[in-house]
């Protein structure tokens, strides 16, 4: 049967028409689980979503009643409503880290396709469970089918989120529950799913094939690493997935408006991850530390090293991490960077070292006879001389510096040339 016209325009509201695509995040996790700064700041939060330019907001019928000024407008996102609760999340836990017995378990309807319309909503958004027991999962088919046909009364997209969970769910048998829940949940009546990555390419592409509706992948608990959040996209749309719907990986990152932005970048521009994450990408400005972020992790020594030699020698760092130790106090570290304060340049009489247009310490080999006088001239010893004669130095990683790439506590920046800092990737 064809989409009915209501269906089409909303799903176009969402799906970018240019390109089918849709990058929306989920906030509604304060509605199933402990107020967590995502949920306490999700007014702040929200606004930088919509500045980032998610297609799409996935909420509860409360937060849009509260904050519905952030859909209005036609470069606003669409409003997504979440139409149900369960039990499942506690303490802010991920939906598939903290699985309950079925008799414990509990998923009822709080909001009705009627609500959604009246709330100028473009979708609504339903879980539907299976790994449980076939009771269980015959309740959850039901409830979604009572969905599926109030949306398709009125024109209201729906898109259901499976979710495999339960006794029968192994770590062998999950991809193909996914799979086959994403094909259930289109028989039943699905526009679109927001459904787990599969974890690999082969196995969710036939997930999407299968489906023949738009495939919203979800984000799933908070990544370490921005890079390994913007991986799982690129897998997913590899695959053949219309987007994504980000929770946690964008309403708990540093920065919710460039997380949405670089997700957008992807997911629409089509740029690269490295495009995004500024890799490979020469940057001009000098590091700065930032010692009151600096945790003593040494990442960003780890990161010099690997960048500049194939061998892991920690002494061969081009910074160095200094800590203080106080009887009061756990030990206190910061950063000790290369400042570009051009000593080491002043005290090389024969012109062998200098800054290159680029901005970063350059040496002339031909023109070095190794006499050290740089490494004695440097106020931070930060310069060493190696086994060939020549010195050891910061190049900035010949314009685009790891330790900055690696750091995210925003330990070490780089200060343009009239003093403003900026964080790479």
């Amino acid at each position: 049967m064809a989409v009915s016209p209501g269906k089409t325009v909303r799903l176009n509201r969402l799906f970018n028409p240019r390109d089918g695509r849709a990058v929306c995040v989920a906030a509604d996790h304060g509605w199933m689980s402990d107020p967590t700064p995502n949920v306490l700041e999700l007014k702040r939060i929200l606004g930088e979503v919509a500045r980032g330019g998610a297609d799409g907001v996935l909420v509860s019928y409360g937060t849009a009643l509260r904050m519905g000024n952030f859909f209005l407008g036609k470069d606003a996102p669409a409003l997504l409503l979440r139409a149900d609760w369960m039990n499942m999340p506690r303490l802010g836990g991920s939906n598939v880290s903290n699985i309950l017995p079925a008799v414990n378990f509990r998923k009822k309807a709080t909001s009705f396709a009627h609500d959604a319309l009246q709330m100028g909503a473009s979708a609504i958004t339903i879980y539907y469970f299976i790994g449980y027991s076939d009771a269980f999962e015959a309740v959850n088919i039901e409830q979604a089918a009572t969905f599926a046909i109030e949306c398709r009364k009125i024109g209201l997209p729906l898109i259901i989120e499976p979710m495999a969970v339960g006794g029968i769910v192994t770590g062998v048998n999950v991809t193909e529950i996914l799979v086959a829940s994403a094909r259930i949940a289109v028989e039943i009546g699905a526009d679109a799913l927001k459904i787990p990555y599969t974890n690999d390419v082969r196995s969710f592409r036939k997930l999407v094939n299968e489906a023949r509706v738009p495939v919203l992948v979800l984000g799933g608990a908070k990544s370490d690493e921005p890079r390994d959040a913007l991986e799982l996209v690129d897998e997913a749309l590899q695959a053949g997935a219309s987007g994504v719907v980000f929770g946690r990986n964008v309403t708990k990152a540093r920065d919710p408006r460039k997380m949405v932005a670089d997700i957008c970048s992807l997911v629409h521009g089509r740029q690269t991850i490295d495009e995004i994450l500024g890799v490979g990408v020469k940057k001009h400005g000098r590091l700065r530390p930032i010692a009151m972020n600096c945790t003593g992790c040494r990442v960003c020594e780890a990161a010099c090293v690997h960048f500049h030699s194939t061998e892991f020698n920690q002494e061969m760092s081009r910074l160095r991490i200094e800590f203080k130790y106080r009887a009061t106090e756990p030990h206190l570290s910061k950063p000790v960077v290369c400042p570009l304060c051009n000593k080491c340049v002043e005290a090389c009489a024969d012109g062998a070292l200098k800054i290159g247009s680029d901005g970063y310490l350059v040496l002339d080999k031909s023109l070095c006879d190794g006499c050290g006088d740089c490494v004695e001239a440097c106020p931070l010893h930060l310069m060493v001389l190696q086994d060939d004669g020549t010195p050891l130095f910061c190049d900035l990683c010949e314009g685009n510096p790891q330790c900055i790439l690696w750091c995210q506590k925003n330990a070490i920046v780089l200060t343009g040339r009239k003093g403003s800092d900026r964080h790479v990737a």
